[in-house]
């Protein structure tokens, strides 16, 4: 078994994504669907807290797909009679964070294209299995390792614009089907 920082286990969002669990991502989801029923807001961060405990101390697994872990949270909702709440649950991905500089390794040094095939890859993956936040980081390394530099140039420059124009593209597009979408590139 994998020995993560958190003791918690990743959430599987797609074949490509994973993602860290996060009690305040699954908290916010609870208190949405706690608000549109008659279930107190208190009750949902009551839920969570058994959540996390539950993934802590008897998950015996490193990841869990975001299925099987909204599966188990409305079997327990169901069996604590509150079916309105368990009803009104949606699989909500956690915020997903992709590095840029491990995308630009796969691809290769001065293989930019290749970098851009995977960076869209790895965006349509995760908005087409739901994330709605959506965080690309390391993109100065990413640059420099893509143009392989070590002092920062006008190539460098331009690589980086092309690269946030192309997300901020791709979010557009993505942005019709699901509004709730949003991307952080740094």
């Amino acid at each position: 078994m994998i020995a993560l920082p958190t003791s918690l286990p990743l959430i599987k969002i797609s074949q490509d994504n994973l993602a860290a669990c996060d009690a305040e991502w699954l908290r916010r989801n609870l208190r949405e669907a706690a608000a549109r029923t008659e279930v107190p807001e208190w009750f949902a961060d009551d839920v969570v807290a058994g959540v996390i405990t539950f993934l802590r101390n008897h998950y015996e697994g490193s990841t869990i797909t975001i299925e099987s872990l909204y599966d188990r949270i409305r079997d327990t909702l169901e069996n604590l009679g509150l079916n309105d709440l368990a009803e009104e649950l949606t699989p909500t991905p956690p915020p997903l964070r992709i590095s840029l500089t491990d995308l630009a390794r796969k691809a290769g040094t001065g293989y930019e294209l290749a970098f851009f095939q995977l960076l869209e890859q790895r965006f349509h993956s995760a908005t087409s299995n739901g994330a709605e936040h959506v965080y690309f980081y390391d993109l100065r390394n990413c640059v420099q390792r893509l143009t392989a530099v070590r002092k920062w140039t006008k190539r460098c420059e331009t690589l980086q614009n092309e690269i946030t124009g192309f997300l901020e593209h791709e979010a557009q597009k993505a942005g019709k089907q699901n509004p709730r979408l949003s991307l952080a590139i740094c």
